[in-house]
């Protein structure tokens, strides 16, 4: 059930699916119904483990690494996206009390209420679904939630979503250049504007962030052209760029060969 950003996803599986990596575009509440969900984030070291009737609240401009674990060879779980356009409109029409300045956790209770809405969607809708049903239904969702007893660890985890902290820019380019991200993601994931993190970024690299993410992943291939067995597609991959031709167009501009012409001219002065 999709409608924009926001939309509702039913997924099984029936293998292990570990170190998957992802960028949130839309925050996101995951259920898990069948089998075990480990999600790690790419900084402030949040770990959460999530097993079959349990759910996880993930706000949006996180990049993830997650273990999808079946359990009796089944894994299954409901992902709700919300549009931030679409909590601003649910948290204008509420009583939003002061918030308790309690320990803060992104996993909240799988109550009655909540699951017999999840088995009503997965019963009555399909993909085929009218885009303006998905966020009556999300909206429902995010009422049923607050109308319940964890109304505090909710709004809590909503107000956070506001919160535009930045965060290390240097320690973040250098673990993760080499993720399939744009210039805007990491805008986001340092917590900053464009603009503001294109000023932060020449200051402390003395470059474009474009120039350097190049320099920085093509670096790497070429340690993987020379050190590993991995086909010019994989090498692609593992330096950030998911479409191999223009990794292969940008390997050939600066250093004036392909990939593969650089390979095997290194093998033959290895030979000689």
């Amino acid at each position: 059930m999709v409608d924009g950003l926001s939309c509702i996803l039913h997924k099984t599986i029936d293998t292990i699916d570990i170190n998957t990596d992802h960028f949130l575009s839309s925050n996101v509440l995951s259920v898990v119904l069948k089998g075990e969900l480990k999600l790690e984030t790419y900084y402030e070291d949040s770990r959460y483990f999530v097993t079959n009737n349990q759910m996880v609240f993930i706000p949006k401009g996180r990049y993830l690494i997650s273990d999808i674990i079946p359990k009796n060879g089944e894994f299954e779980a409901v992902f709700y996206f919300f549009e931030t356009e679409l909590l601003n409109q649910f948290l204008s029409s509420i009583d939003q009390q002061k918030v308790l300045e309690d320990v803060f956790t992104l996993k909240l209770e799988y109550t009655d209420q909540i699951r017999v809405f999840t088995e009503s969607i997965l019963n009555i809708y399909t993909e085929m679904a009218n885009k303006g049903v998905t966020k009556i239904k999300l909206l429902e969702l995010l009422y049923l939630i607050y109308n319940s007893k964890q109304q505090q660890i909710f709004l809590q985890i909503l107000h956070s979503l506001n919160s535009t902290r930045k965060r290390n820019l240097e320690n973040l380019m250098i673990e993760n250049f080499d993720k399939p991200l744009s210039i805007e993601d990491y805008a986001c994931l340092t917590g900053r504007s464009i603009s503001s993190f294109n000023r932060d970024f020449q200051r402390r690299f003395n470059t474009t962030p474009k120039k350097w993410l190049i320099k920085k992943r093509l670096e790497k291939a070429e340690k993987l052209l020379l050190t590993s067995n991995l086909p010019i597609q994989q090498i692609s991959l593992e330096v950030g760029y998911e479409n191999t031709s223009h990794f292969v167009n940008i390997f050939g501009k600066l250093y004036g060969i392909s990939p593969k012409q650089f390979l095997i001219k290194n093998r033959l002065i290895k030979e000689i």
